[in-house]
């Protein structure tokens, strides 16, 4: 279990998306308190990933809505005299869990209602990429950190696109990139390139499409995605479909349209998604987790947005992104998060954006 005095706690248990864009406040963490235990939590089936990566020491997963997995994660963190509980998640839920633990210091966002849980509460610095909201937890640890969050607030220009919907960079002290880690790890892939054949694919580029999103409004249409598909096949590269297990039929149905596609979906952890991605040359996808793995990968990216916009803070957090969006509209965007119908019925910010718009936002 290591020294129990020298553990720090992050409690991160949104969607996976949220998740990974808690990587560049996991490596600070790391970089700021080298001896301690690092421990996460957060839903089930994700934290295979972040220990694999060398992220975190400990993972506690949870099920949202299951309380007893809630009393579980207690109960194995009772009796451990935590150095420090830091949650960028700030629900209800969240906040009652940490004011049982017991901890030197407790860390969240401000909230009205909060003051029960949490000895040291700052306010969310909304302006920021969420990235660096949730890095800025760590601010008051750190001088370099907050002055460099400073800084980046005045002239960072986070949601800046040039004209081919290129993205602005990242700094480097924000940096999300776990590449070299996963390109390190031979023996993770020559089992996975066993498993998915992969020589039988031979050199061409490698072209990884991921059609799904949890919200069905943040979703580019399946035409949409086999036109790309078949263009990038032209042109001489091999063309991957990924998604999760519940993703397979949609999966199915766009590589079967796209001669020589092959479709993923179900068939890889998240971490091995993770090295497919780290061994691919061109990431497409919906405003979804799969951008943000994307980024921690360093792959190429472009990412199309449709209901939701940059300036929520959910920018693909990499120096390789460009977006594909149909600006203009004024019924952008109609929520924080889509939604399973389009409001209006018409779904015109993805039905009416073209293949040729989306390749045009490419490396």
């Amino acid at each position: 279990m290591g020294n129990n005095h020298n553990q720090t706690l992050i409690i991160q248990t949104a969607f996976l998306g949220d998740l990974l864009l808690s990587v560049p406040l996991l490596l600070r963490a790391r970089a700021l308190w080298p001896e301690d235990r690092l421990v996460l939590m957060c839903r089930e089936h994700l934290g295979d990933f972040f220990k694999r990566t060398g992220l975190v020491d400990e993972v506690i997963e949870i099920r949202k809505k299951d309380a007893g997995t809630y009393r579980q994660a207690q109960e194995a963190l009772s009796g451990r005299p935590l150095a420090r509980v830091i949650s960028p998640h700030s629900s209800f839920r969240t906040a009652w869990f940490a004011r049982g633990l017991n901890a030197a210091e407790k860390i969240s966002f401000r909230q009205p209602w909060n003051f029960f849980a949490y000895n040291r509460r700052l306010p969310r610095p909304r302006a920021l990429p969420d990235a660096l909201r949730q890095l800025s937890l760590l601010a008051p640890f750190d001088e370099v950190l907050a002055e460099n969050l400073r800084q980046y607030a005045v002239s960072g220009r986070a949601y800046r696109k040039d004209e081919d919907g290129r993205l602005s960079g990242v700094p480097i002290w924000a940096s999300p990139s776990l590449r070299s880690r996963l390109l390190a790890d031979r023996g993770a892939w020559t089992r996975l390139m066993e498993k998915l054949d992969w020589q039988r694919f031979g050199a061409r580029p490698k072209v990884l499409i991921f059609p799904g999103s949890v919200w069905a409004t943040k979703r580019w249409t399946e035409e949409g995605f086999v036109e790309v598909g078949r263009r990038l096949t032209d042109e001489g590269n091999q063309v991957f479909i990924m998604g999760a297990g519940n993703e397979v039929p949609l999966a199915e149905r766009v590589a079967e349209r796209i001669p020589g596609a092959v479709s993923l979906a179900g068939r890889t952890s998240l971490y091995e998604s993770a090295l497919v991605l780290a061994h691919g040359d061109l990431m497409i996808g919906n405003d979804s987790a799969s951008i943000h793995l994307a980024s921690c990968t360093e792959t190429p990216l472009i990412t199309i947005f449709g209901p939701t916009v940059l300036e929520f803070g959910f920018r693909p957090w990499s120096n390789q992104a460009w977006v594909a969006e149909r600006e203009g509209l004024s019924c952008r965007p109609c929520g924080p998060h889509g939604h399973n119908k389009c409001p209006r019925g018409t779904h015109e910010c993805m039905k009416n954006l073209s293949a040729d718009e989306v390749l045009k936002s490419r490396p």
